[in-house]
């Protein structure tokens, strides 16, 4: 009988200590050291976009300082990310999410891009109609770092764009 006893008076015990708030620690109410923490770090997301070739401007090999490369191109998707960042305009604010089918996206030489150029055999170069492929990073504030009322957009750093593929469709002369 007395086990039954000790055993009835632990549980109660228990139950007293789970139903007091946390007193005396110096943990403020709400977030914990752990949120904090975690929105120390601002995580790089990967950026997508793809298209088909407008224009693009080659880096001039005698300049080492500068990088002249552009590409410019018309757009026909984005994944998620390029498409919250604010970097392309809403083609069609009527419907609900951000449509960027249709925009005109430019890579300049600001960014330290690789251009990648892939099926192109002999003196043949980039031309418009292409397909283009860009990639890269972005840094993003989580959502719940971020003050109260900021817009999905400005949550997003600028693009670390790293390569540009251009891909040869037309055919070969």
């Amino acid at each position: 009988m007395m086990r039954y006893v000790r055993i009835l008076a632990t549980l109660v015990a228990a139950g007293a200590l789970l139903g007091l708030p946390a007193a005396g620690n110096g943990a403020a109410q709400g977030k914990s050291k752990g949120s904090e923490k975690s929105c120390a770090k601002k995580p790089s997301v990967g950026y997508s976009v793809r298209g088909t070739l407008v224009s693009a401007t080659a880096d001039n090999p005698a300049t080492t300082v500068v990088n002249e490369a552009s590409v410019t191109l018309r757009v026909t998707g984005a994944n998620s990310h390029a498409r919250n960042s604010g970097e392309i305009a809403d083609q069609d604010a009527t419907q609900s999410g951000v449509q960027v089918a249709g925009a005109t996206y430019t890579v300049t030489g600001s960014d330290a891009f690789t251009l990648v150029l892939h099926g192109f055999q002999g003196v043949d170069t980039p031309s418009a109609g292409d397909a283009v492929k860009v990639g890269g990073k972005i840094a993003r504030t989580k959502k719940k770092c971020a003050p109260e009322g900021t817009a999905t957009a400005d949550r997003y750093a600028a693009p670390d764009v790293r390569t540009v593929t251009i891909s040869d469709r037309d055919p070969d002369a």
